[in-house]
């Protein structure tokens, strides 16, 4: 039938069809995407537009927080040229995923690069060894979050990197050492006692056990406060869509737990803190390791030039105003804890490298203050 004689009726139902036909097509393609996945969307093509426009979103987010970044890398890295500080960049970014790991419920990622390398839960570090020649080195765990870690530092610029440098020169000809940097980003006191505990009773043992906290502990309060891994409330939800344990549904770790004042609230988070030290303690005392733990500065608390450092944040949380004064009193009373927290009070120059992670220069100075704490009989 020529095209002019078909009626517009005709022509809505033919398009009418032929989009039809097409959104089913689409959806039979979002569900095969989304297969064996769980989503609270019943529509599978309407999750895929909406997945899409949050990774658009995500993208122009990321893109804004990359330069930011980059230039932060450049302020304390003025010596390097601006593509290897970019690739610093690129590297994290590419470590920055977390898998499934049982007991700590997840690690961030192994990978190789030319400046973050991770293998099965260690981040490297340069150099690992006082002596690389030593066969039976005296083994040093570092346990912490993404400060200990190292994160948008390279290898050779992590805390565990500087302890090993400063120790060379502190005791030349001593002991030969090995740093392990078994610290994850998003972990806090709590699930650093796990991790330990999983470690020692695989039969993998250290000589010594240094802890670095503090940030995590307070800044994912509601995780703390439950004793549970930061990211439990997306996997409970996946394993558990409908049913489960209400405490672990809560919408953000991050935020304050709900219910309680939130001096009470400070309280049980600091307290939850030293049970969890006190736990590692006796834990390594079983199997006589020493344990260091210490409480590390953060641009929240006692950081007077905070609003002039142009990498840091410059927003404020009360909460760190009040547990930090109960852990500093609280160390005066246990031998193995130190208190770093005003490490930050006279400091002119630039410690971060971003809003809260702590640039080359300060994890030198960190390294060195835990070394001079720490005795080597």
């Amino acid at each position: 039938m020529p095209a002019s004689r078909i009626s517009t009726s005709r022509k809505i139902l033919y398009y009418s069809i032929t989009i039809t036909v097409l959104l089913l097509i689409f959806e039979l393609l979002s569900r095969a995407y989304y297969y064996q996945r769980l989503s609270p969307q019943p529509v599978a093509a309407v999750r895929l537009v909406k997945d899409l426009r949050n990774g658009l979103k995500k993208r122009l987010a990321t893109d804004t927080s990359t330069r930011r970044l980059q230039n932060s890398q450049y302020r304390v890295r003025p010596d390097w040229p601006r593509s290897e500080n970019d690739e610093i960049v690129r590297d994290i970014a590419d470590a920055n995923e977390a898998v499934y790991e049982p007991w700590v419920e997840f690690t961030f990622r192994d990978i190789r690069s030319r400046y973050v390398n991770v293998t099965g839960h260690v981040r490297k570090s340069i150099p690992e060894f006082s002596d690389s020649a030593a066969t039976r080195p005296f083994k040093i765990f570092f346990l912490g979050g993404s400060t200990a870690y190292g994160f948008n530092v390279a290898d050779a610029e992590t805390i565990p990197s500087f302890f090993i440098r400063a120790y060379q020169q502190n005791y030349p000809g001593g002991r030969p050492i090995q740093a392990v940097n078994l610290a994850m980003p998003s972990y806090y006191s709590y699930q650093e006692l796990i991790l330990l505990a999983d470690r020692i009773f695989r039969d993998d043992k250290p000589d010594m056990v240094i802890m670095l906290d503090g940030l995590n502990d307070v800044f994912q309060a509601n995780a703390s406060y439950l004793r549970a891994p930061v990211y439990t409330p997306g996997i409970g939800g996946q394993i558990h869509p409908v049913a489960g344990d209400n405490r672990l549904r809560l919408p953000n770790f991050f935020d304050m737990p709900a219910g309680i004042s939130e001096d009470s609230a400070c309280r049980v988070i600091y307290e939850q803190y030293i049970g969890n030290i006190r736990h590692a303690r006796d834990l390594a005392a079983t199997y006589s390791i020493p344990l260091y733990c210490f409480w590390q500065p953060v641009p929240y608390y006692n950081y007077t030039n905070r609003l002039n450092d142009p990498n840091c944040t410059h927003t404020p949380l009360p909460r760190f105003e009040k547990i930090y004064p109960m852990v500093k009193n609280g160390a005066r009373d246990i031998p193995y804890l130190f208190f770093l927290g005003d490490m930050l009070q006279e400091e002119k120059g630039l410690p971060f490298i971003d809003q809260i992670h702590y640039s080359p220069y300060f994890n030198r100075m960190i390294a060195q203050k835990m070394l001079d704490r720490i005795r080597f009989n």
